[in-house]
């Protein structure tokens, strides 16, 4: 568990009731997996503006994407990718220091199901009253533009700089049917699918060695363990998992 400004204290099962907000629950993962971080995420209260560092300002040199499926969202909850319009970096400094930044970005509203794909170099935000889980390379780096007065460092030199080599890869936001099995992304550094109960030859093709499994509905079983939606679990092997009593999962893994 991870302890942020805008986090929650009333967390979804199986966590309850916490004395602290929480932001996230992060999921620790053995060797052959190291190169891929899930996360749940539950926010009360807006993100920061940030960006995720491309290829050249990243520590691994491998540029941060980052997918987001959305678990549950309140009916007023937003989430901002991109600006509305182009912007010049000036302007984008001036707005980052003047506090007008979030007035730029494009607000959506988003919803229980919504898959996002943010390449590196994209600007973003997460209001409130969102969960979801994320899924990205194990590379926990993010400069932040504007931080709502929280007085946590901001690097807006860094997410400027991200900003004006943006990656190659293309942005989704698309919902995804919770009834249908499905790959949900391939991309250069991740692969996501979705199973509903055990995965057809055609899914399990996608993962033919080491795995985390996510159950979003029913549960897993790897070995002894069972695992229940708000956990993961992973093995060397995608038949290791008893999948007899799960109605819907992601799948991760590295590229």
């Amino acid at each position: 568990m991870v302890r942020k400004p805008w986090g929650s204290k009333n967390l979804p099962c199986p966590y309850g009731e916490q004395d602290e907000a929480i932001g996230e629950i992060r999921f620790e993962v053995p060797l052959p997996l190291k190169r891929i971080l899930s996360k749940y995420l539950f926010t009360s209260d807006i993100l920061s503006i940030q960006i995720h560092p491309t290829e050249k300002f990243c520590p691994a040199r491998i540029g941060k994407d980052e997918c987001w499926v959305v678990t549950d969202a309140e009916p007023t909850a937003r989430i901002a990718v991109g600006f509305r319009e182009p912007l010049s970096t000036l302007q984008i400094r001036s707005a980052a220091f003047d506090g007008t930044l979030s007035d730029f970005l494009s607000w959506r509203p988003v919803k229980k199901d919504d898959l996002l794909f943010l390449p590196a170099g994209t600007v973003h935000a997460i209001g409130a009253g969102v969960t979801l889980v994320e899924l990205q390379p194990n590379v926990d780096t993010t400069f932040r533009l504007y931080d709502y007065g929280r007085g946590r460092p901001l690097q807006i030199e860094e997410a400027l700089q991200s900003l004006a080599e943006p990656s190659a890869a293309k942005g989704i936001w698309a919902s995804v049917d919770p009834t249908e099995e499905q790959v949900l992304l391939t991309s250069r550094h991740f692969k996501v699918a979705q199973c509903v109960g055990r995965p057809t030859g055609t899914i399990a093709a996608q993962f033919p060695s080491a795995v985390q499994v996510l159950p979003l509905s029913g549960h897993c079983r790897i070995g002894n363990c069972e695992i229940h939606p708000g956990g993961a679990g992973w093995a060397d092997a995608l038949h290791l998992i008893d999948f007899t009593a799960c109605e819907r999962a992601l799948l991760f893994a590295a590229a």
